[in-house]
């Protein structure tokens, strides 16, 4: 047991407050990898391929420029936000949380069988659920 930690100063708040535990890991994460790529490429790059070979990519870097008339299939939705696609099928069947009257994530084409989405409507019913999330105290 180490009294000094008694003793620590009061924790800054987080800055984006409708971040989840999930969003502020990953931001974190996200500082170590800009620093590392700073001080030694190779070895970000090392790390990088050895976590994409196990499936996890959302830390590589990626354009920001994002189409908001694009047609997203559910697992592009999902891949573009970093959730579950289930999590994209629930609120294509819920009502949005702050207008009762229309649907969280409005359901756009179809593409032969796959259901789509426009990127704007993803990205808003995103921040709907967040500023929901923060609202209501949750995570």
């Amino acid at each position: 047991m180490n009294p000094d930690l008694n003793r620590q100063p009061r924790r800054g708040a987080w800055p984006n407050p409708v971040d989840t535990a999930l969003d502020r890991a990953r931001r974190v994460a996200s500082m170590y990898r800009a620093h590392l790529r700073l001080l030694d490429p190779d070895a970000c790059n090392r790390l990088d391929d050895t976590v994409a070979a196990f499936g996890e990519t959302w830390m590589l870097d990626k354009p920001d420029i994002v189409d908001g008339d694009r047609e997203l299939t559910t697992l592009e939705a999902a891949e573009l936000i970093n959730v579950p696609i289930r999590r994209i099928r629930d609120w294509a069947q819920a009502t949005h949380p702050e207008d009762r009257n229309r649907p969280l994530l409005p359901r756009f084409k179809m593409r032969g069988r796959e259901r789509t989405f426009l990127t704007q409507h993803v990205l808003e019913a995103a921040a709907a659920m967040a500023r929901y999330r923060h609202a209501n105290g949750g995570d």
